[in-house]
This record gives C-alpha cells, sequence and structure tokens, in this order.
C-alpha cells in the first residue's frame, strides 16, 4: 500500500482546510466561475466546500484511498480516481483549475509540460489555473532540509518532513507520522524541484500568462531567497 493510501484517514488532521487558501482560490477565479477542478484533490476538502457554495467542483487524484474518503465526506462534489497527467482528457470549459499542496512537484520535467498543456486544453477562454509548490529557488542549493514538525494536538498525531540528496535533478522526500513514540506510517518518495523562473517558462511556454506570483494564500509578495511557499496564478491565453 502507497503512502498517500495509509495516510488518507489522518490527511485532514495534518493539511487541514484553510480559510485564507479559499478565500485566496475564490478570489482568483474569473467573474462567473462555475466549473472548477482540484488536481490533486487528496481527501477533497475544498471541492467539498467549493461545491456546499453552489459551484460545480470536480477533484481527481490517482490514490483511490483519497477518493474514497473524499466522495464519502463530500458527497455533493464529484470526484474521479484519475492521474494529473491525465486532466486534459475531462470535459473541456472549465473555468478555473487548481494544483495546491506541492502536489506538482511530483512531476519530473516532461510531466509538468503535459499537465500544463492538458490543463490549459480543457479551460475555458481567460480560464485560470493556480498551482503551489514549496519555494524551491530557497531549497535548491542545500544538500538537505528538514522542515518544522507538524503537531496536531487534537489529533495526538506529529507529522515529520525532511528532504535528502536535494540537486537539480531531483530529491528524496521523507515523511513521517508518529503517535508518541510510536511511528504510524513512514514513507519516501521522489520530487523534482523547479525555480519558479523555469515554472514560468515553463506554462509561457504552453499558452499561459502569469497574472501573479505569490509567497503564499495571503497574497505576500514572493521573495526567493525566504522559506515560504511559491504560489503561481496564470490565465490562459
Amino acid at each position: 500500500m502507497s503512502f498517500y493510501a495509509r495516510f488518507a484517514d489522518h490527511y485532514e488532521a495534518v493539511f487541514p482546510f484553510q480559510e485564507e487558501t479559499y478565500a485566496f482560490l475564490r478570489g482568483s477565479f474569473p467573474p462567473g466561475t462555475g466549473r472548477i477542478l482540484d488536481a490533486g484533490c487528496g481527501t477533497g476538502h475544498y471541492c467539498g466546500r467549493l461545491a456546499a457554495d453552489g459551484f460545480l467542483a470536480i477533484g481527481i487524484d490517482l490514490d483511490p484511498e483519497m477518493i474514497r474518503v473524499a466522495t464519502a465526506r463530500y458527497p455533493a462534489a464529484e470526484f474521479h480516481r484519475m492521474d494529473i497527467l491525465d486532466a486534459g482528457s475531462l470535459p473541456p470549459g472549465l473555468d478555473a483549475a487548481f494544483c495546491i499542496g506541492n502536489t506538482a512537484a511530483h512531476l519530473a520535467p516532461a510531466e509538468s509540460v503535459r499537465l500544463a498543456a492538458g490543463i490549459r486544453g480543457v479551460l475555458a477562454p481567460g480560464g485560470v489555473w493556480i498551482v503551489q509548490v514549496v519555494n524551491w529557488d530557497f531549497i535548491l542549493g542545500r544538500a538537505a532540509f528538514q522542515f518544522p514538525p507538524k503537531v496536531m494536538a487534537g489529533a495526538g498525531v506529529t507529522f515529520h518532513r525532511e528532504y535528502r540528496d536535494i540537486s537539480e535533478a531531483g530529491l528524496s522526500f521523507l515523511t513521517r507520522l508518529t503517535a508518541g513514540e510510536q511511528t504510524l506510517f513512514e514513507g519516501k518518495i521522489r520530487l523534482y524541484p523547479c525555480r519558479s523562473s523555469d515554472y514560468i517558462r515553463l506554462h509561457e511556454g504552453q499558452g499561459f500568462r502569469l497574472r501573479g506570483h505569490f509567497g503564499n494564500f495571503t497574497r505576500a509578495p514572493f521573495r526567493p531567497e525566504v522559506y515560504s511557499g511559491s504560489v503561481f496564478v496564470f490565465e490562459k491565453i
């Protein structure tokens, strides 16, 4: 069973719904938005809120456990087990799409091109594509990087994350969830860092223009030398 399958039941405790994230998404959608895609939806809480607010929310995720949990918790939204690389096979006419939580970092460079092309193909003219990853400009150049432990007091668990063997070509992402001295599970996967300037060029080459680039979901300015997120808002042209 994959790390993400084992993680499904803990996902919302570790990565809870954030009002500021939702406000950022809503504030970035074009006027008249109706259909929205969450590419890499996890357990679907943003789709669930969008559906509750009257949008046609579609969530896709490759992991069957994530989709199982999402479908059970948020029946008003639409969920499909699907690789985000196949997003271009969805019916066209989406008004907006987003991929957050560093999901896009799981894609090798050629796969990132495929995702951008697929999303552009299903967006309506003027449609918006929002992508959030970590600030790779800050991470690259280091041999390793350890995140502060994330303690979920109410859930009684702590989430540990670390990057090792960092290079321009990729890195190892180590994760561990603990309850006291007990390790509930741990995993290791490959991620592919991409400097922000390269990511912007990639999307411009696929028919997008950059509407905004921020350091977090409060729309703080992006600063490459500061540990932060990296949030891109692209528009289909």
